[in-house]
């Protein structure tokens, strides 16, 4: 299991400039600029002539790309000489990134040396060792790397070791987890059933989920909430009562989450405590409440509900008081995901019965409201990514519901799921892992 990697790595330090990855503070790309300009870049070739090198390299550059926060020097203007700072200048570029990636008595190492360009230093040199007997040690080691570039232009780190969690399949659905873009998919239920709304921990090891199997052997057929730790390969069934038992969510600070339960056939959103294994309502419509989202700091939840007749968008306080309507427009609103940042909510609508979905934000204020998507086609379930950039969401624009990424300001769209495992939809971005 590719989550188990974590433990798998020794990253060693051996800087003789820093202490840390950025002993200034020295923030070179301000994230939060709306009017943020990209620098130019010199990505060396990585040495080493290997497999892996060439992975490390070519995972390197798409993942930095992905980012767009940077210009490429094209190879054909990399100066005769590697490492000439002075040629560099010239050409403008602002950073230069040095690596090799070599095999070490079994074991791949990756060495990286990153320059400013400008004042002519070098701003740090890490080396990583990949210890797994088996996987990409060239592109496991290029997502380490690449966060710490991140971490060093940005203060933050970046989210190249992410993952996205999704429901596939035709007739029955099953759980699929991948990296961000899209590489590495991997199974993770055989139900043979239909499994769907998977969201993840804080900590990125258990994944919730709800599926129709069974919660015992002979059971009866019932949407039931269950939680699969990705280091164990362990699952267990957390709500398995009668009726709904779905779109669980964690809470981002306490052993607690929030889903969807139909007690009475009625759908609401509850609170299970895990510790106590007790369960409280925290919403009451006339006709359901569904799709909860924590903030950041888990005070507040929102929600979809018919409160008022059409599904909309709501917030309320973690215990459901003081609940706020933010949408009054549109057939149906839903999927709401609160940006890591909580100055943003996500949602999907339905702007009249003839229409299609389209993914819009709004401030949890419920102003500035504002449409990311316009298609013909539907594009539903949106997911921030951990660090607010990005919204993976899924979308039939090409005939099939698949996987899609695009900027929190509904630009530079691309798929990411493959189509041999069917229809996709549901995306749930991982924690940085």
């Amino acid at each position: 299991m590719r989550i188990s990697l974590m433990f798998l790595f020794s990253l060693i330090l051996q800087s003789a400039f820093a202490q840390d990855l950025n002993p200034e503070k020295r923030i070179y790309i301000s994230i939060g600029d709306p009017g943020i300009r990209k620098v130019l870049v010199a990505l060396e070739n990585t040495d080493g002539g290997t497999v892996a090198s060439r992975d490390f390299y070519s995972t390197l550059w798409s993942h930095l790309e992905f980012t767009d926060y940077f210009e490429f020097l094209p190879q054909s203007r990399m100066p005769a000489l590697k490492g000439d700072m002075g040629a560099y200048k010239a050409l403008g570029v602002e950073f230069v990134v040095v690596t090799r990636v070599q095999n070490e008595q079994g074991s791949y190492i990756a060495y990286l040396n990153f320059y400013e360009v400008n004042r002519g230093i070098k701003i740090f040199e890490k080396s990583y060792q990949y210890l797994s007997p088996s996987g990409k040690p060239g592109r496991e080691l290029a997502k380490i790397a690449g966060n710490d570039i991140l971490q060093v232009l940005t203060g933050e780190p970046g989210i190249f070791r992410t993952r996205i969690l999704m429901s596939c399949g035709n007739r029955n659905k099953e759980i699929y987890v991948m990296d961000f873009d899209g590489q590495n998919v991997e199974l993770l239920t055989q139900d043979r059933s239909l499994a769907l709304s998977p969201s993840w921990s804080p900590d990125g090891t258990q994944v919730l989920f709800t599926s129709y199997k069974p919660a015992v052997k002979g059971g009866f057929v019932n949407p039931n909430l269950y939680l699969y730790n990705l280091v164990t390969r362990n699952r267990r069934t957390l709500s398995g009562s009668r009726g709904l038992n779905t779109g669980g969510v964690f809470h981002p600070k306490e052993n607690k989450l929030a889903y969807t339960y139909s007690k009475d056939g009625r759908p609401e959103i509850y609170v299970l405590d895990l510790d106590t294994n007790t369960r409280m309502p925290i919403t009451k419509t006339v006709f359901f409440s569904v799709e909860p989202s924590w903030s950041p700091d888990g005070q507040r939840i929102t929600f979809s509900s018919s409160k008022t007749g059409r599904p909309h968008i709501w917030v309320a306080n973690r215990d459901g008081s003081n609940a706020k309507r933010l949408t009054f427009a549109g057939q149906y609103n839903s999927s709401p995901n609160w940006s890591p940042r909580g100055d943003k909510i996500v949602f999907s609508g339905q702007e009249n019965q003839k229409n299609n979905f389209n993914i819009f934000l709004v401030d949890p204020s419920g102003s500035n409201l504002a449409r990311l998507t316009d298609d013909a086609t539907s594009s539903e379930n949106p997911t921030f990514s951990p660090d607010g950039r990005f919204i993976a969401f899924s979308s039939n624009r090409d005939g099939q519901y698949r996987i899609y990424i695009m900027t929190a300001l509904g630009t530079k769209i691309r798929v990411i799921s493959p189509k041999g495992i069917g229809p996709c939809k549901q995306p749930s971005w991982s924690p940085r892992l």
